[in-house]
């Protein structure tokens, strides 16, 4: 299967990433190898998180309150959202 960022949900993980420096240069590294390792276990395995709505799933990353929100399409898996758990549900559904 093909992995799609789309460019706002590379935003919110670079924003997220940047923020977790400003506390501790570590941590930030830290968040981005969680939400790599997030995304491979996400390729490796699409349908194994909760659908949330119709067709998006949502994989929670650990030890920080984030979430990759994607959509499994037939030959595609969409990355749409890289967000806070405290986030407005649903904000991403218009990159769909």
């Amino acid at each position: 299967m093909r992995l799609e960022i789309v460019e706002p949900a590379l935003d919110e993980a670079d924003s997220a990433r940047r923020y977790y420096a400003t506390i501790n240069g570590e941590l930030g590294d830290a968040f981005a190898s969680e939400l790599q390792r997030s995304i491979e276990w996400i390729v490796e395995q699409p349908l194994a998180w909760a659908p949330i709505g119709r067709r998006a799933r949502r994989r929670l990353l650990n030890r920080f309150p984030y979430a990759v929100i994607y959509r499994v399409e037939a030959d595609l898996i969409r990355i749409l959202a890289v967000t806070h758990q405290r986030q407005r549900p649903g904000y991403w559904r218009g990159r769909v």
